[in-house]
């Protein structure tokens, strides 16, 4: 089972090689393709925020609002 830690935690590994939106939103892609049955509505829900942000300006997430989301998944579960 993935969970909510475990997204987390690839997130952080992630944002080690460096806060780059567009790598972070095909990461998200490659994490939702690979544990889709798994994902629960809040995983959904960042993913796809992570997942949008290659797609405009306007849903680009700062290195902040990404840390944020990775605190709010360690809280949830």
């Amino acid at each position: 089972m993935y969970t909510q830690n475990d997204l987390a935690n690839d997130l952080e590994k992630k944002l080690s090689a460096g806060f780059d939106v567009f790598k972070i939103s095909k990461f998200a892609f490659e994490i939702y393709q690979r544990h889709g049955l798994e994902i629960t509505p809040p995983m959904d829900r960042i993913l796809l925020s992570l997942m949008a942000m290659e797609e405009g300006e306007e849903f680009e997430l700062t290195e902040t609002e990404f840390l944020d989301l990775i605190s709010e998944l360690r809280i949830m579960d």
